[in-house]
């Protein structure tokens, strides 16, 4: 029993240590990839010490056959610990890489419905809207959940799936962050004009904002008179999320 506590006791080293590390190494790059290798290492030791332990006990007639096929409940106590610790401290930077995950999705769709909206609008000769919207129906300039592109045969500035064409519908699906679409008079769209692909008079750019702590992204996408759609960083150009 002397040898086990041994054993034991060098285990917990393990986990301090391995606590210690990460504690004192991680930074909000930490990469996921590294994480993982170092928590492999460590559930491979707890396994290998399980291993042991049951060996170590048979051995000296002390576990049961029906013991010896399972965890003991400080066995289990103790990998459920590690765990936790281990989750602790890694969602930080778990949480901080999916926010930039969705910052770049987003720029792709903001992006390609611009960009297609210039190009339908041109080819098919008709004026097309894009606008926000919280139903895919009703527009709004403050709406983050649905992204529209469609052909307004009623001109009344919003969706109806019964008597528009719908071009293109994209979720957003927003969890660290909103957009905002920012057009000259206050309108709630943008409309490119089927004479020439242009959004003229109707300009602007869509705020990408974050909302949560996690996300560091803030940036515009701009689409001028010409209809020429550009990514512009904070840094840059000022974003100003609260306007």
């Amino acid at each position: 029993m002397n040898l086990l506590n041994k054993v034991l006791t060098s285990y917990d080293r393990r986990i301090v240590t391995f606590v210690l590390y990460i504690s004192i190494h991680r930074k909000d790059t930490y990469r996921v990839g590294k994480f993982l290798t170092i928590a492999y290492r460590l559930l491979d030791e707890l396994l290998k010490l399980v291993s042991y332990r049951k060996s170590f006990l048979h051995n000296n007639n002390i576990l049961s056959a029906k013991q010896s096929n399972g965890f003991t409940l400080v066995e289990l106590t103790v990998t459920t610990m590690v765990l936790g610790i281990i989750a602790a401290i890694a969602a930080p930077s778990i949480l901080t890489h999916l926010a930039r995950m969705e910052a770049q999705r987003v720029k792709h769709q903001l992006e390609n419905t611009l960009s297609l909206a210039k190009a339908e609008s041109y080819i098919s000769r008709q004026d097309v809207l894009v606008c926000l919207s919280n139903d895919a129906q009703q527009c709004h300039r403050n709406s983050d959940k649905t992204l529209l592109l469609f052909v307004d045969k009623n001109n009344n500035k919003h969706f109806d799936s019964q008597v528009d064409t719908l071009l293109t519908q994209q979720s957003l699906n927003l969890r660290y962050s909103t957009v905002k679409l920012r057009v000259g008079g206050r309108r709630h769209y943008t409309k490119f004009w089927g004479d020439s692909g242009r959004p003229r008079g109707h300009f602007g750019h869509i705020k990408y904002c974050p909302t949560s702590s996690y996300n560091k992204s803030m940036y515009q996408i701009s689409f001028n008179q010409s209809g020429i759609v550009k990514h512009k960083l904070n840094a840059d150009h000022p974003t100003k999320c609260n306007g």
